[in-house]
C-alpha cells in the first residue's frame, strides 16, 4: 500500500504542468520545530506519545518542479498504553536524518517521499501501578530506525508549515515498529538564489 501511494504522488507530481517558486540551482537553508505523535505498532494496542521535534533541512532545487531535501531532526518518539492498573510510557529518542524528494504541484505546495534514518540517542521505559512508579534504561531498543516518510507542505512567505508521516520499517521492539505523525513550521533562508528558467 505504501508504495502504490508512493508511485501515485510521483506520477501526479510529474504530470502537473506548473513552476515552482524556487529558482533552478538554488539552495535553502530551514530551521523548523514542532510537534510529533508516536506510537509502536502491534504493541498492546499503544497509544500515541507526544513529543518535540525541532532542528533544519536543507533543499537544492534540481528542476522548477523538483527539489531534493535533506534535514537532521532531533525527535521525542515512544508510546504509552495501560493493561488493568498497570500505566506503561517509553520515551525513546532519535536524531533522524530524513532525504526527500519534493514534487511542487502547485505553486507554494510540495508532495514529500524519501527514506529517513534515525539514530537512538537515549531510551527509557517508565512504569506505574496503584501509586508506585519505576523506570529503567532500555538497552534492547533498536540502535538504527529506518522509515519511510509522506508529506506535504505549503509556503506561505518564508514561513513553511510541513505534515509528514514516518511509516517505521524497522522492528526497534519485538514485532513492533514506529508510526509517526510529524508536524512542523519553519522558516526559510536563501543560501544560493540559483537562476530563473
Amino acid at each position: 500500500m505504501i508504495k502504490s501511494i508512493s508511485l501515485l504522488i510521483t506520477a501526479f507530481a510529474l504530470s502537473c504542468n506548473v513552476n515552482a517558486q524556487h529558482n533552478v540551482k538554488s539552495l535553502s537553508l530551514q530551521p523548523k520545530i514542532g510537534v510529533g505523535l508516536s506510537k509502536l505498532t502491534n504493541h498492546y494496542n499503544s497509544d500515541f506519545r507526544t513529543g518535540l521535534v525541532v532542528g533544519f533541512e536543507t533543499e537544492y532545487q534540481i528542476k522548477p518542479k523538483l527539489g531534493l531535501s535533506a534535514g537532521l531532526l532531533y525527535s521525542q518518539q515512544g508510546a504509552k498504553y495501560s493493561l488493568g492498573d498497570e500505566n506503561h510510557h517509553y520515551e525513546y529518542n532519535y536524531f533522524n536524518i530524513p532525504v526527500l524528494a519534493n514534487f511542487y504541484v502547485a505553486k507554494n505546495l510540495a508532495l514529500k517521499v524519501g527514506l529517513q534514518l534515525g539514530l537512538k540517542s537515549s531510551s527509557k521505559d517508565y512504569f506505574e501501578s496503584r501509586g508506585w512508579e519505576t523506570s529503567r534504561v532500555n538497552d534492547n531498543i533498536r540502535d538504527v530506525d529506518v522509515a519511510l516518510p509522506l508529506g506535504i507542505s505549503y509556503e506561505l512567505g518564508k514561513f513553511v508549515a510541513d505534515a509528514r508521516y514516518n511509516f517505521g520499517l524497522t522492528e526497534v521492539r519485538v514485532r513492533s515498529q514506529f508510526s509517526v505523525f510529524q508536524f512542523t513550521l519553519g522558516y526559510r533562508f536563501d543560501l544560493i538564489k540559483g537562476k530563473t528558467l
